[in-house]
């Protein structure tokens, strides 16, 4: 019996060791893929929020807050922004992946402290005026840069096992809003969203699924389609963004294929991909999807940043059911037991 006893624990020990982790990285993240998002202006948009009296200045494709050498940026674009990931390599379970974000139209306000100098990170060709200036009251030189357009890159790592996003010196900011594992729906209270410098948090409050197929640039994708939901605490940087109620976050992905389709649907992006490369807080709204939504009551679309090219490769799929009620893991785990019982069974026969 000790001989069937180790076939047995053999056999377990394989069946876990060969299962697929609750939240590996989908089969499609391989070495050279890239992922791009785009928030297009639309004139026809700008034009429908003047005339309800929005200014000009509000009106933007992308606003984000940049944090560099201790100095926070407030950056918005008044033209087409894209945002763009490429996995530069794959080594001992971590992908390193490089983020591109290429704004054009761009205004970069920032305060310099007393005894302090900013460095710019942009290119001198594309200064179009700049001031700067010290109020009467304060110590700090207040300074805007408008620029014909803004490019700029980071590099961060996302763990493959469970999606888990690094910054290069390896701190932990949350889940990857590239991917969500198609064999693990994401559970209720799981943080998703950490901002270590803010002591701030977000976590999953709900995932649903719509059982119709929504738009990208890129093509239509589902039915069904998910929705993961996520909320946290007031979020607050001093003088920079100040918000006084709960935030929400909501992405918009594919679970046949994980991919995510909008990593936004309600223009506030925080997310740990960029917030790994200096960037804790965006917003962007794709000015077209705004305005099937807004005017044409239009709701096809993934979301307000949505996916705009990939190179990955998708299996072609049947119509899967949603949410799974099994992790793989679960169905591994129940396998084995099955390979269990025969062993069980062929050791007592040959008894």
């Amino acid at each position: 019996m000790e001989k069937a006893e180790a076939l047995i624990f053999t056999v377990w020990m394989l069946a876990l060791l060969l299962s697929p982790a609750v939240h590996a990285a989908p089969y499609w993240v391989k070495p050279g893929v890239h992922v791009t998002y785009i928030a297009k202006r639309d004139d026809s948009y700008i034009q429908q929020q003047i005339d309800k009296g929005s200014s000009p200045e509000a009106i933007r494709t992308a606003g984000i807050v940049y944090f560099r050498n201790d100095t926070y940026y407030t950056i918005n674009a008044y033209n087409t922004s894209t945002l763009g990931f490429e996995i530069a390599s794959i080594k001992n379970g971590y992908a390193t992946v490089d983020v591109v974000l290429d704004l054009k139209n761009v205004t970069v306000n920032f305060e310099v402290p007393k005894g302090s100098k900013a460095s710019a990170f942009w290119d001198n060709d594309s200064v179009l005026n700049f001031t700067c200036r010290k109020p009467l009251s304060g110590t700090k030189l207040v300074c805007i840069y408008h620029l014909k357009e803004l490019s700029f890159q980071g590099r961060y790592k996302i763990r493959l096992d469970d999606g888990g996003v690094f910054s290069v010196n390896g701190t932990y900011y949350g889940h990857t809003f590239l991917w969500i594992d198609p064999g693990a729906t994401p559970k209720e209270n799981e943080t998703f969203v950490v901002l270590p410098a803010l002591n701030w948090t977000m976590e999953v409050k709900r995932v649903s699924s719509r059982d119709e197929a929504q738009k990208t640039y890129y093509g239509e994708f589902g039915p069904p389609v998910a929705t993961l939901s996520l909320i946290g605490p007031p979020l607050v940087i001093k003088g920079v963004v100040e918000f006084t109620t709960s935030i929400w976050g909501s992405i918009r992905y594919d679970p046949a294929t994980g991919i995510v389709l909008s990593p936004t649907t309600l223009s506030v992006l925080i997310s740990p991909d960029l917030s790994a490369v200096g960037i804790p807080f965006a917003a962007f709204t794709d000015e077209r999807v705004a305005y099937d939504y807004e005017v044409n009551r239009n709701y096809v679309w993934a979301g307000l940043l949505p996916l705009y090219d990939t190179n990955a490769e998708f299996q072609r799929a049947e119509k899967v059911p949603f949410p799974k009620p099994k992790t793989r893991l679960e169905f591994a785990f129940y396998g084995s037991l099955v390979i269990l019982g025969l062993v069980v069974v062929v050791g007592l026969k040959r008894r």
